[in-house]
């Protein structure tokens, strides 16, 4: 059974550019998705529940503010995979989307192929985690596959989509150290370039939200010159 089959691929495309808007559906159906524009961010809580989403796909405006205030709007109420499609590859953009809870920051111009490449990784991490029902326990860490729920010392930590799969490939490899490449390769589904710095991102964040002091983190620590280790 091929991957389209296993899971719905509907994605909701948020966009303010109506000249971007027939070429990424075109590039969006020639692989089986089902994308559906929304070109007014004061529609998109009913265009969400609507139709449903399993991913949002956002390619808004040019300054950090549009793409803040996009971000922001959708986690208000979507909860699932959020991916941006923007002009800027400058390493503050970058930040700034995956600060406001996307799941993977995709620059243009890309090819078809690669973005479909990227959103079906994002939707193929998002379902392998769905289906499993684990609670792994590290100290007072629990991380909850099923209910993709984390709780540190009896409190909610509240993540995003990204955020908990990457938790969770920390915890199913709990006192391992995992270098940069593999958490990259298992958040991303692709080879690390050397470049990228959403994995430090990433784990800046769960830091923070933590609790765990980023000079003397006890929780999530690096290994120098080697990567990262949760569990200790």
């Amino acid at each position: 059974m091929g991957y389209a089959a296993e899971i719905e691929k509907k994605v909701l495309v948020l966009t303010d550019k109506q000249q971007c808007s027939s070429g990424t559906l075109d590039c969006l159906s020639e692989d089986g998705f089902s994308a559906v524009i929304c070109d007014r961010l004061d529609r998109f809580e009913t265009d969400c529940a609507q139709i449903t989403p399993q991913l949002v796909l956002v390619d808004v405006g040019t300054s950090t503010l549009a793409i803040a205030n996009v971000c922001t709007t959708v986690r208000n109420y979507f909860a699932g995979p959020l991916v941006v499609l923007a002009d800027q590859a400058e390493e503050l953009f970058q930040v700034l989307g995956l600060e406001m809870g996307a799941d993977d920051y995709v620059v243009k111009p890309v090819s078809c192929t690669l973005l479909r490449a990227r959103l079906r990784a994002v939707l193929r991490r998002r379902n392998a985690v769905v289906g499993d029902d684990a609670v792994i326990v590290i100290g007072d860490l629990a991380v909850d596959s099923g209910r993709r729920e984390v709780r540190y010392c009896d409190k909610r930590v509240d993540l995003t989509s990204k955020e908990f799969d990457l938790m969770w490939y920390l915890a199913c490899n709990a006192r391992t150290i995992l270098s940069r490449d593999q958490i990259y390769s298992a958040l991303f589904g692709l080879e690390y370039n050397g470049i990228d710095r959403s994995i430090d991102i990433y784990i800046s964040r769960l830091r923070g939200k933590l609790g765990d002091d980023a000079s003397h983190p006890q929780m999530l620590k690096t290994v120098r010159g080697v990567g990262y280790l949760l569990g200790g």
